[in-house]
């Protein structure tokens, strides 16, 4: 019987380091390609089906990222500073409010992201074990900057990084933050608005610090027409993933 000769075997091994070497250069391309980078003061949330709205519906979402705070007074000041507008009042740490939702939507582009849409905001607020509270199901108002709050002396505006972080800070309470879903107004809300259901009209979700626990229920909105501003209203923003 002959014996292969070393040499014979060699080009056998060769092309299978290489195959494997071609293979895990593959793999280390795409991992780099999909790796996830940190951007400063937003949270990233992968992809997936979560149970949104109060039938808790599966909906799927791509990846994306979400500001871990309300938009402050000094961020909306340095837009202003760059683009000419009039900058907020107020301290810094506030959240910026009585914005409209084109004013937000043109900070966002100047920051490089945009508005979340309702089901980004409630995947942030809600998770996926559908809590009914951004802390959870827990029925307490002491959690947030709301006016049922037992602790808090005064109901007022508070510092966007107040209260726990769920991971986000304050998606309850505080202030309303549109988010960049139309919606079609019921007759309460036309009553509350002079104006018609012609014009575009937005949600607000999350409760202000001028409402109770039960305005703060993450599935929850409110519709306010694209033009409305107010001292109860703010907005964080959203950034696609990559």
């Amino acid at each position: 019987m002959q014996l292969l000769s070393p040499r014979s075997g060699r080009p056998v091994v060769l092309g299978l380091l290489a195959a494997i070497g071609m293979v895990t250069g593959a793999a280390a391309i795409y991992l780099w390609a999909h790796r996830v980078v940190a951007v400063p003061g937003m949270i990233y949330y992968p992809g997936g089906a979560f149970p949104f709205g109060p039938d808790k519906k599966p909906v799927n979402l791509g990846p994306f990222y979400i500001d871990e705070a309300e938009v402050s007074n000094a961020d909306y000041a340095q837009f202003c500073r760059a683009t000419g507008c009039a900058p907020p009042a107020g301290p810094g740490d506030l959240p910026v409010v009585a914005v409209t939702i084109a004013q937000a939507r043109a900070y966002a582009r100047w920051k490089g992201r945009r508005l979340p849409t309702a089901e980004e905001w409630e995947r942030a607020a809600r998770g996926v074990d559908a809590h009914r509270y951004p802390w959870g199901n827990e029925e307490d108002p002491k959690r947030a900057n709301l006016s049922d709050n037992p602790t808090l002396v005064n109901h007022a505006l508070m510092p966007v990084r107040s209260f726990a972080k769920t991971p986000e800070y304050q998606m309850a309470g505080n202030v309303w933050e549109m988010v960049d879903t139309a919606v079609t107004p019921n007759d309460v809300a036309l009553a509350s608005f002079a104006t018609s259901r012609e014009v575009p009209w937005i949600q607000i979700r999350g409760g202000s610090y001028n409402t109770p626990l039960a305005a703060a229920v993450t599935y929850e909105y409110r519709p306010i027409p694209e033009s409305y501003a107010s001292p109860e209203i703010g907005f964080r923003c959203a950034k696609s993933f990559p």
